[in-house]
């Protein structure tokens, strides 16, 4: 039985309109790798956490991601929405594709990249 496309599981990017094309990209680059899927929907608003949360809510996987001016935030649906899970503050492709790649592997609940372990 196929899955018609508005029902698959797919993580959720809601981004500001005007939305700088470079930084989409580099998010989506970072999903793409990690191999889950990703749709992205172009929103009036300007707050990254509310465009994470609402995208967490519309996504399958529960989570979602949120781009605005300098911000992108990760969130999973059953966070509030003033503590999101990831908040990055950069308009560096290397941290956006970073972001995109921790997202997608909270789905497929692996470690994280790029952050260091506490071990003394």
């Amino acid at each position: 039985m196929r899955i018609p496309p508005a029902e698959s599981p797919t993580i959720e990017l809601f981004a500001a309109t005007g939305l700088d094309e470079r930084q989409l990209s580099a998010v989506l680059l970072g999903v793409e790798e990690e191999g889950v899927p990703c749709v992205v929907s172009h929103r009036e608003e300007l707050n990254p956490l509310v465009l994470a949360k609402s995208a967490a809510t519309s996504s399958r996987l529960g989570v979602g991601i949120g781009m605005s001016l300098d911000y992108a935030v990760v969130t999973l649906d059953k966070l509030p929405e003033a503590r999101p899970y990831i908040v990055v503050q950069s308009t560096s492709a290397e941290a956006a594709r970073l972001l995109g790649s921790n997202a997608a592997r909270i789905v497929k609940r692996i470690p994280l990249r790029g952050f260091t372990e506490r071990n003394q």
